[in-house]
C-alpha cells in the first residue's frame, strides 16, 4: 500500500515535477534570529536534511510584515536580510533536488500589541508603520497568551484593532510584497496561510468578523480579502507557483484559538463558507490546495503515540471537499504512514500528505516509509525550544545526520488502525 505514495506526481501545470507525495507540512519551529526575524544556519541545516530528491517541502510560518508578528523567534520574508538567510535555506533544499514553497503568514488578533516594543518593530513605528495586532474586528480571543513581548511574559490577549476598509490594499499589497521577496529568496512557490484562526481566517469566520462593509457579513463579502489576496499574489509569482490552506470548521471540533464560526452546514457536510472559498478557488490556478483535519482530540494527547486518538480520527475535510475540488489536494492532520497511503490510492480523499510530527522527527521520512522501517518518536518539549536540541539532531536510517540512538523507534505499521471515510 505504501507504494501509493511513491508515484510521481505534476504540480502547477509543470512547474513541479514531484517524485513521491510526502510533503513537509509547515511547521513553527521558533528558530529564527531574534534581533533580525531571519532564518539562521542551523535551519538551512534542519530543511536540508528533510530534502529529498522530486520532494516538496513547505517552509514554517513566514510573517509577511510587522504587522504580522507575534510569535517569538518565527521567520520573516519582507527585509532584505531575511531575503539573503532564505536563500542559503532554498539552496541546499535545491542541492538535494528539492522543491520548497514558502508559507506567507498574518497571525492578526492572535498577536499582542506589546510587540510594537520589538526593537526591529520599534524603529518602524517612529515612522508610522502598522504594527500589531489587528484582526477583521475588535474581537479578543479568550483567556491570556504568552505571545506578550519580551519572550517569558505572559498576560491577557488584547482586543486588536480593526482594521480600516481603506488600510485592506495595503494588506493585499503586503501579501505580494512577501511573495516577490520569497522568490528572489529562491523559493519555487508561495502558499498562502488562511487556516487556523489567523488572519485570513479571522476574516471567514463568523465569529471573528463582525464587520458590515464590503468584507463582512454575507459569505462573499467575508471571503473577499483571502481572494483578494490569492489573485494579487498569483499575478506577481505566476501560474502554478501559489498554494492555498485553509481549515474548514466541523462541529464540535477543537476551535483554533477560540475564533468561532456559526457553522452552517450544507447537505453535503460542507461549511457553507469553506465550500464558497473552495468553489472559487477552483478558478485560480494554484498548484495545490492544503486542508488540515479536524483536531478532535485538541491535538495535545499524544504522549503515547501508539495510543494517540488524534492518529485515528475519520477523514473528513478532505473526503469532503475533494468532491468539490478539481485540483491538487493536499490533506495534513494525524497523518501515519498506513492511512497516508490509504489516503492517496485510487479513489482515495487526496493527491499528497503533509507530515509534521513524523517529518521533523524523521529527516529521511520517505526512505523510512518505502522501507516499512522505524520511526523516530518525536518530543514535543522541543518543538518550539530555541536550539539545535530536537531540530537538528533527530537521526536518518544511514547515520549521517542527526544522533544515533537518542530517540526512541516506534513501528509504524502498530500505530492506529486504518482511518476511516464518513
Amino acid at each position: 500500500m505504501a507504494d501509493t505514495l511513491f508515484q510521481p506526481l505534476v504540480l502547477g501545470g509543470g512547474a513541479l515535477r514531484l517524485k513521491h507525495r510526502v510533503v513537509l507540512a509547515p511547521l513553527t519551529r521558533t528558530r529564527a534570529s531574534e534581533a533580525d526575524m531571519a532564518p539562521q544556519s542551523m535551519c538551512a541545516e534542519y530543511y536540508q536534511q528533510r530534502a529529498s530528491e522530486g520532494g516538496l517541502l513547505i517552509s514554517e510560518a513566514t510573517n509577511i510584515s510587522m504587522e504580522s508578528c507575534g510569535y517569538h523567534r518565527a521567520p520573516g520574508i519582507w527585509s532584505e536580510a531575511q531575503v539573503s538567510a532564505w536563500r542559503c535555506v532554498t539552496d541546499k533544499v535545491h542541492d538535494k533536488g528539492g522543491y520548497i514553497f514558502c508559507q506567507l503568514w498574518h497571525i492578526g488578533r492572535v498577536s499582542h500589541p506589546s510587540w510594537s516594543q520589538h526593537p526591529l518593530l520599534a524603529a518602524a513605528k517612529a515612522s508610522g508603520a502598522p504594527m500589531p495586532s489587528v484582526s477583521a474586528s475588535e474581537v479578543a480571543m479568550p483567556g491570556k497568551t504568552y505571545n506578550v513581548y519580551p519572550e517569558g511574559s505572559k498576560g491577557p490577549n488584547a482586543a486588536p484593532r480593526a482594521l480600516e476598509t481603506a488600510e485592506l490594499p495595503r494588506l493585499v499589497a503586503d501579501y505580494r510584497h512577501a511573495a516577490r521577496c520569497a522568490m528572489r529568496a529562491g523559493f519555487d512557490g508561495v502558499e498562502v496561510h488562511a487556516a487556523h484562526g489567523y488572519l485570513l481566517d479571522q476574516f471567514l469566520r463568523t465569529g471573528t468578523n463582525h464587520r458590515t462593509d464590503r468584507y463582512g457579513g454575507s459569505v462573499e463579502n467575508r471571503s473577499r480579502l483571502l481572494l483578494e489576496v490569492v489573485a494579487a499574489v498569483l499575478e506577481e509569482v505566476g501560474v502554478g507557483r501559489v498554494a492555498v490552506r485553509l481549515s474548514p470548521t466541523q462541529p464540535g471540533a477543537f476551535d483554533f484559538f477560540g475564533a468561532g464560526d456559526e457553522n452552517h452546514m450544507d447537505a453535503d457536510g460542507c461549511n457553507v463558507t469553506y465550500r464558497y472559498v473552495v468553489e472559487q478557488l477552483n478558478a485560480k490556478p494554484l498548484a495545490y490546495l492544503l486542508l488540515t483535519e479536524p483536531r478532535w482530540t485538541g491535538g495535545r494527547q499524544d504522549n503515547d503515540a501508539e495510543k494517540d486518538p488524534g492518529f485515528n480520527m475519520p477523514i473528513t475535510n478532505s473526503s469532503t471537499y475533494r468532491k468539490i475540488y478539481k485540483g491538487v489536494l493536499m490533506a495534513a492532520g494525524g497523518f501515519v504512514p498506513s492511512t497516508a497511503a490509504e489516503a492517496v490510492a485510487a479513489g482515495g480523499c487526496c493527491d499528497l500528505v503533509a507530515f509534521g510530527r513524523w517529518f521533523l522527527a524523521n529527516p529521511d521520512l520517505p526512505k523510512r516509509i518505502q522501507a516499512g522501517a522505524p520511526l523516530n518518536h518525536y518530543r514535543r518539549a522541543t518543538f518550539y525550544t530555541h536550539e539545535e536540541e530536537g531540530y537538528v539532531d533527530y537521526p536518518d536510517l544511514a547515520g549521517s545526520v542527526g544522533q544515533a540512538g537518542k530517540y526512541a523507534l516506534i513501528d509504524a505499521s502498530a500505530l492506529v488502525a486504518p482511518k476511516a471515510k464518513l
